[in-house]
């Protein structure tokens, strides 16, 4: 059996978004002890016990409901009477139970990292992973060829994956810490990357290409049945607009665009020199 601490290591490794779970305090009859701890992640798999029973049952729902979002002490009652708060305060769960015990447990985030997905390894793609890297960003590169999915063309990357862009959806987990770069090498490529992806829970979705092919792929797709509502929300052509032409630029380009997103930026300054009148552009253009 695989050491708490080993298991919580490697779902930092593998960017997992998952709670530590300890047992800081007991009273009366109850099947947890002082110092067990689980690991659970938020589709509700777990690894360890912390006694089984009721608090346990409770505190799984709990996570895979998303009702808890930061560290905190949060305490059981186990006896049918009803308790208000805990000796310290905090909040109880009153689980009317015909047990006489009370637990209390300190659940801890184990937090994941924004994730960049690179759909597509080229010339723009080896520039933008290791820049994407350097702004914190975990690094998934996924492309169709071995040769521009490896570690020679993207040495910072955190995972690289070989697979066919048609089951590019099983790589992604979708969440409001994801982000997608779409830049393959074929129109058709990108096309069927952007249906995939359209309208699903991500933070971020971009796509490259000039004018005339972000306005043919998207004619097409609602050809498709897909709505406008749903296309406009796709960063296409990605980036800001900066006249970019080589891959660096372009790179510098997207990267500027996606930390506007992830900060919340809706319009950025061009300058902020307070001399000077302030002319905002939109970052969305």
């Amino acid at each position: 059996m695989e050491d708490i601490f080993e298991i919580v290591s490697k779902l930092k490794k593998e960017n997992k978004e998952a709670f530590l779970i300890t047992v800081i305090k007991t009273k009366g009859t109850t099947s947890s002890r002082v110092g067990a701890k689980m690991v659970i992640l938020s589709d509700n798999t777990f690894f360890g016990t912390i006694g089984g029973g009721e608090v346990e049952f409770e505190i799984r729902n709990l996570i895979s409901q998303g009702k808890i979002k930061k560290a905190t002490v949060m305490a059981f009652n186990l006896t049918p009477k009803k308790i208000e708060e805990s000796e310290k305060g905090h909040e109880i769960i009153n689980l009317n139970s015909m047990c006489s015990g009370y637990v209390e447990l300190f659940v801890e985030p184990i937090h994941s990292e924004e994730t960049l997905y690179i759909i597509g390894g080229g010339h723009c793609a080896v520039e933008l992973s290791p820049l994407a890297q350097k702004c914190g960003f975990h690094v998934v590169v996924i492309d169709h060829r071995r040769e521009w999915a490896s570690r020679e063309k993207h040495p910072l990357a955190h995972q690289l994956i070989v697979a066919n862009y048609e089951e590019v959806d099983k790589y992604i987990e979708f969440s409001q810490k994801s982000y997608v770069a779409v830049m393959t090498p074929r129109h058709e490529f990108d096309e069927l990357v952007i249906s995939k992806l359209a309208g699903k829970n991500l933070k971020y979705l971009g796509f490259m290409g000039s004018p005339h092919k972000v306005k043919e792929t998207f004619k097409h797709l609602m050809e498709r049945g897909f709505k406008e509502e749903i296309l406009k929300k796709i960063y296409a052509p990605i980036g800001i607009s900066i006249k970019s032409n080589t891959p660096t630029e372009i790179a510098i380009s997207i990267m500027a665009q996606i930390l506007a997103i992830k900060n919340n930026l809706e319009e950025i300054e061009f300058s902020g020199n307070p001399l000077l009148k302030k002319k905002k552009n939109n970052i969305l253009c």
